[in-house]
């Protein structure tokens, strides 16, 4: 069985990965895209007028709009007792937010999993 820092860690590499590096890498790509679907254009459109120190701005921006995000639907968890974030091996059931000190800030800070995990988003750039 894996100990509690390992379950949280991969939880944390799972949520950087899979949800918050996509949502970054997603607004990178469409700044480059060539003949971008019509429901894109908009933003495609917008997002290469933009000089690079405006685009780094909105980066920034959504960064912390998916950092605040996490951390509000991780809080939803902590709050209500009826939901449930559960890692189970061998038939052992492992609440993470009972094995976390606040599982909502595991995400945010120096320490937490996007200034560990993300590949796209600057530690220095963490809250």
């Amino acid at each position: 069985m894996k100990n509690n820092k390992e379950i949280l860690d991969h939880f944390g590499k799972m949520i950087i990965k899979d949800c918050i590096d996509p949502g970054i890498g997603n607004l990178t790509s469409l700044r480059v895209k060539e003949n971008p679907p019509i429901i894109l254009k908009e933003y495609v459109d917008l997002f290469k007028k933009l000089d690079e120190n405006d685009f780094n701005v909105l980066k920034k921006y959504l960064a912390t709009s998916l950092e605040s995000m996490t951390f509000n639907i991780l809080r939803i968890f902590e709050e209500n007792e009826d939901y449930k974030i559960v890692y189970e091996e061998n038939s052992k059931q492992i609440n993470l937010v009972e094995i976390s000190e606040m599982l909502k800030a595991e995400p945010i800070g120096q320490k937490g999993w996007i200034a560990r995990f993300s590949k796209v988003i600057d530690k220095d750039e963490v809250f």
